[in-house]
């Protein structure tokens, strides 16, 4: 693909939580555009997947798309196993998936609050604890990274 220049992610390994559509594909797009190697997990639609990924790799760029749940832990982890294992130690994760259940709350079920949370929260506690394990330099070094109150932020941020 053709690297805009300054902006080189060239030699740099990739997951996009949720980028086959919307605007994880924009995202997933612009950092193969950047010269990244880049994963991106997707959970129903495979032909957008498919057609985004051969887009990238008629462009020259190296695209990994993976079928996976974000409602599954054990989906989310996979996928990250599966990219550290394919494109090496990742350089970035970006958490895109999430989904909104619309409903009042009178007739909204149970079920579909907890699916909306376990993608729009949980997966991404998961995917960065998974990736954490994968990362150059364990994800340690990065001076934003606060580890001992991730998950008290992630829980307090999806507050009705």
């Amino acid at each position: 693909m053709t690297e805009k220049p300054g902006r080189s992610l060239a030699g740099k390994a990739v997951l996009v939580n949720g980028g086959s559509r919307g605007i994880g594909k924009g995202i997933v797009r612009r950092l193969a555009s950047d010269g990244a190697a880049v994963a991106f997990t997707y959970s129903s639609s495979e032909e957008k997947a498919k057609r985004l990924a051969s887009e990238i790799e008629a462009a020259g760029g190296n695209v990994l798309p993976i079928k996976a749940d974000s409602a599954s832990a054990e989906d989310v982890r996979a996928a990250v196993d599966q990219v550290a294992k394919e494109l090496g130690e990742l350089d970035i994760f970006v958490n895109n998936a999430g989904i909104m259940i619309r409903g009042s709350v009178d007739s909204y079920s149970l079920e579909d609050f907890d699916r909306m949370l376990a993608i729009n929260v949980r997966a991404a506690f998961v995917g960065i604890q998974a990736d954490s394990e994968h990362m150059k330099g364990g994800g340690k070094d990065h001076p934003n990274r606060q580890q001992h109150c991730l998950p008290h932020s992630v829980s307090r941020s999806e507050r009705l």
